[in-house]
């Protein structure tokens, strides 16, 4: 190091911020915070010949410390000092103090660490797999054609745990059409991961919707929803979807198809409804009374309507659904008798416009025009019979 004397004569020596403190580069923050309060005591001017002198160096040592304690700051200062460009302060000698040794530049290792097990240059990772180093440096399509060859084909998902496995999985099984692999990696993955993102990602109403396996979903869905508490947002979403699904095999199962099927899949959706303690909607019930009536199961369609109709009325949208439902359902004439009530305002409800979500006018006259086509057809049927009897007389 080399020496200097200031303006008053006093002599110093220049140090570097961790010979300030006393402490060595390779200290840890305990053992450099313990030097540096040993260095503020045996500084301190109760305990120096010259308090001028002590003042001087605590002032300096509070600085070296002020740039060390910061981890930041200290690396920042820790690379500086292996390249010989750390900043360094003029520390005061005591008259008759020997300087001590020549600065130090921290040195890094002489001889190089052994080969962690861990690191293995010939591998890297890719989406949570090991790929050859030759073939990640191929590029995307190399590495996928490589996972799939290695670690999808042959194997079963139904062994796995693995999420990263069973992610890759899915749209492997997806692109390659292998349905029910498809939908079992999906449920598994979803089984496995319990976080509501990874539920939601997973698109299984859609997936059970493009695979026509509607029942399944719902199973399924309705058994994921118990991890959640009753009322929280989470399961009124799993709920929603359910319900949806489910509204999906209506559609597609009771408002369409053989007539004879779609009297069987209404009571079907009915069971099941029943079966997952969820209530009906008016929009199941309908269905299945319009299909029970096309296939000639008048008993089973009035005994739903009866059930349906006797339910109190909590939307007001449903009084003109209900004028509708017995128009389908060929009670004309109580069909007719509500309609006269709605617009006598016996249901005040059903005529404010928020509550029904439009003009009560418009309603009531497109129920009249339905009801009066609904006559038409009747009285053209009646007709036919009578028309057989006088060709034949």
């Amino acid at each position: 190091m080399s020496n200097a004397a200031t303006a008053e004569g006093a002599r110093t020596e220049v140090r570097d911020f961790y010979a300030v403190l006393g402490a060595e580069p390779s200290a840890s923050a305990a053992e450099l915070r313990a030097a540096f309060r040993d260095a503020v005591l045996r500084h301190h001017p109760d305990r120096t010949e010259s308090s001028e002198l002590a003042t001087r160096r605590t002032s300096i040592l509070n600085r070296a410390w002020t740039e060390l304690r910061d981890p930041l700051r200290r690396l920042h200062y820790d690379h500086a000092l292996d390249a010989g460009t750390a900043m360094t302060m003029e520390w005061p000698l005591e008259p008759g103090e020997t300087p001590s040794a020549p600065p130090r530049r921290r040195m890094g290792r002489l001889e190089p660490l052994p080969p962690s097990p861990w690191h293995q240059p010939q591998w890297r990772s890719v989406a949570g797999f090991r790929v050859p180093a030759e073939t990640w440096l191929a590029g995307p399509a190399a590495q996928h054609d490589w996972i799939v060859t290695h670690h999808i084909e042959g194997e079963d998902w139904r062994q796995h745990g693995e999420r990263y496995w069973l992610r890759y999985a899915v749209e492997y099984y997806r692109e390659r059409a292998r349905i029910d692999d498809w939908l079992g990696a999906l449920e598994r993955l979803v089984e496995l991961d319990e976080s509501f993102d990874t539920l939601v990602g997973a698109r299984l109403r859609q997936s059970y919707v493009a695979n026509r396996d509607y029942l399944r979903g719902a199973a399924f869905l309705r058994r994921i929803a118990e991890r959640y508490a009753t009322g929280s947002s989470q399961r009124r979403w799993i709920l929603v979807e359910l319900r949806a699904l489910l509204a999906e095999f209506r559609d597609a199962h009771v408002r369409r198809g053989r007539i004879e099927e779609r009297a069987e899949n209404a009571e079907l959706l009915l069971n099941y409804l029943e079966a997952l303690g969820i209530e009906a909607q008016f929009a199941d019930v309908r269905a299945a009374i319009l299909a029970h009536r096309r296939a000639g199961h008048v008993g089973r369609a009035t005994e739903l309507l009866e059930r349906i109709a006797s339910e109190p009325v909590i939307e007001a949208g449903r009084w003109f659904s209900l004028v509708q439902l017995f128009t389908e359902a060929g009670q004309l004439d109580r069909a007719s008798d509500l309609l006269a009530a709605i617009a006598r305002g016996e249901h005040p409800e059903a005529l404010d416009r928020l509550r029904v979500g439009g003009e009560p006018s418009r309603r009531i006259a497109a129920a009249r025009e339905r009801l009066g086509r609904a006559r038409l057809r009747a009285m053209r049927r009646a007709a036919k019979p009578a028309a057989r009897r006088r060709r034949a007389g």
